[in-house]
């Protein structure tokens, strides 16, 4: 049998697509992520002890709408990347870059109403030396699921579709960790939390090639 006949068979076996396969593949692999992280926490973390009343506040949902911003963002990217050939929007990059430029001039502003011998404190809180790795490893079970779905969807940009799963990854974990972590200065969550975040999308472009590649 030669090359041309076997395209023949697969052709005559080859169904249609349906519609939305890529985005509820996704949703649904990253759904099963999320519950892990969010087990992982429970069984390692305990929520904050003042959660019931920071939701009522808007300072824990301007940091959750920063930490979902990256889930987004990766979201719109992956489901693109996932796709034989697929790039990435082109307004990814400039609304990541928006919810960072906002949130670094609130801490920009923050930092300059402190007093000199509070702005250390703003920055670095009182857990600057677990909040990145904390997120990266709460996005672990996250990024295998998310790496998961995206290889069964047959990508040919590996690097970037694992970095957008990772940043993906990194965004829900990081909305994950807020449910622990009480830090809630501009400073603060712009410096950490956004590197916890690249960090998790960073592992995702390094796995991406091996991860995501065609067997």
């Amino acid at each position: 049998m030669n090359t041309d006949d076997l395209i023949t068979i697969l052709a005559e076996d080859a169904r249609p697509i349906r519609d939305g396969v890529v985005p509820r593949r996704l949703a649904s692999f990253a759904g099963a992520g999320l519950c892990a992280s969010v087990l992982l926490m429970l069984a390692w973390l305990p929520p904050r002890p003042d959660l019931q009343h920071a939701v009522q506040g808007l300072i824990f949902w301007e940091k959750s709408l920063y930490t979902l911003s990256f889930a987004v963002v990766g979201a719109l990217a992956v489901e693109r990347l996932a796709r034989p050939g697929g790039r990435a929007p082109a307004t990814a990059p400039a609304i990541l870059a928006l919810a960072v430029g906002l949130m670094a001039a609130a801490a920009a502003i923050g930092l300059w109403q402190a007093g000199p011998e509070l702005r250390v404190q703003l920055w670095l809180g009182d857990s600057f030396q677990v909040c990145s790795l904390r997120i990266v490893a709460l996005a672990v079970p996250l990024l295998i699921t998310t790496l998961a779905a995206t290889r069964s969807l047959a990508p040919t940009r590996l690097r970037a579709a694992g970095a957008a799963a990772g940043l993906l990854a990194g965004g829900l974990s990081a909305s994950v960790y807020a449910l622990h972590c009480p830090e809630s200065a501009p400073a603060f969550i712009v410096c950490w939390y956004s590197l916890g975040m690249l960090t998790s999308a960073a592992i995702g472009a390094a796995l991406g090639p091996f991860a995501l590649r065609w067997r």
